[in-house]
């Protein structure tokens, strides 16, 4: 089964929908902002488009600097050297699309996240899946469950899948 790769349709502006959107994403973005102020010491910067909106905190050098990047909620933390050029684009294209898995999965997406990281990176060291990581391999939150899938974004990122028109119609979409 391939990973997936959908066009993502406009979130609902409707203030009710988008108050219950807020409040139903409170607590998980309250520890996305507490993480992202910790790791820079400063104020993130709104990214993003209709389709998938987010704050986005550059990790300071040396601090995090493995994890390349992370969405905590509407958050993403991320280190500016990932960032670049057309990878860093699809990279946070990916993590946006997490933040529309958090509008469905509220205060939930973080254990359920962290259990299924952990659930198939022990499948993972069981059987591993030539060309892939523990975290991504199997785990349905990252390679089917959102917008773009992990082994989805690696695709685009190496020209396949999407003429390179289709891509950057794709990536405005997220407003990357």
């Amino acid at each position: 089964m391939s990973s997936t790769l959908r066009w993502p349709r406009p979130r609902s502006t409707h203030l009710l929908l988008r108050w219950a959107r807020a409040i139903w994403t409170l607590p998980t973005n309250l520890l996305g902002h507490l993480a992202g102020i910790v790791v820079t010491w400063r104020r993130g910067e709104r990214i993003g488009s209709g389709a998938a909106r987010g704050w986005l905190y550059r990790i300071r050098f040396g601090t995090l600097q493995p994890i390349g990047a992370v969405t905590l909620g509407h958050v993403i933390l991320a280190s500016p050297q990932f960032l670049q050029g057309l990878h860093g684009r699809v990279v946070l294209a990916h993590e946006l699309s997490h933040t529309r898995q958090h509008d469905v999965l509220g205060p939930a997406y973080l254990p359920l996240h962290i259990a299924m990281q952990l659930a198939c990176t022990l499948a993972f060291l069981l059987r591993p899946v030539a060309g892939s990581d523990p975290v991504h391999a199997r785990n349905p939150l990252e390679q089917h469950w959102l917008c773009l899938g992990f082994d989805a974004y690696r695709e685009l990122v190496r020209g396949e899948r999407l003429t390179e028109e289709e891509r950057e119609a794709y990536l405005r979409a997220f407003g990357v």
